[in-house]
């Protein structure tokens, strides 16, 4: 007499590689809400950095220079001996001046833009299907570039001058804010696209 033994099938158990829908519900929300701090602070420091290089580009303290009349100030646009101030003619010895002026204003005009878009960003996250976070980012960036390149060409140009050799000729405060807002500017940007990660989309 034969005995059949039936035996269940062996189980097979799936390994659970699910998440929890209440953490990650959670986490989201800790995500959108860092989003409006970091929103206010890039802008505030978009705003910052349109500041600070706007008195770097309109002030006279670029360079300071010692001559046997007085301490001389210069800035991009004029030179100053004490009060007396002559506004700068255009030649090919202040050439690197009249290159520094334009790279600033373009600079200028991209950080006013990347404001004017962080602005935008408090009322809506996209524009004709475009990131406005991400394009005042771009903008914030590229500002810092520009005036990076003008920094670096105002720099290596007055560090080749006899003056500058002879310790006659130092650097300004307006040369100093100038160096600070590129800073602001990256600030502003690494700000801006932490924002454009914590917004659920």
């Amino acid at each position: 007499m034969t005995l059949i033994f039936f035996l269940p099938p062996p189980s097979r158990e799936i390994p659970s590689t699910t998440v929890s829908l209440t953490s990650v519900t959670s986490l989201e929300i800790n995500l959108s809400f860092l989003s409006q701090p970091l929103k206010i602070s890039s802008g505030i420091c978009s705003a910052g950095s349109l500041l600070l290089e706007y008195m770097s580009l309109s002030t006279s303290y670029w360079v300071l220079e010692t001559t046997h009349r007085g301490m001389v100030y210069s800035g991009l646009w004029n030179i100053c001996l004490e009060s007396k101030c002559n506004l700068y003619q255009f030649n090919l010895l202040a050439l690197h001046i009249h290159v520094t002026r334009a790279f600033l204003l373009m600079a200028l005009f991209c950080g006013f833009i990347g404001l004017l878009f962080s602005c935008i960003s408090f009322e809506r996250n996209k524009l004709y299907d475009v990131s406005v976070i991400k394009t005042a980012a771009i903008f914030s960036f590229s500002a810092g570039f520009l005036v990076l390149v003008a920094m670096s060409l105002f720099t290596a140009i007055l560090r080749r001058s006899p003056g500058y050799a002879q310790r006659l000729v130092v650097f300004g405060t307006s040369f100093s804010l100038g160096w600070a807002s590129i800073l602001m500017y990256i600030v502003t940007g690494i700000l801006l696209l932490l924002t454009e990660k914590t917004i659920i989309s």
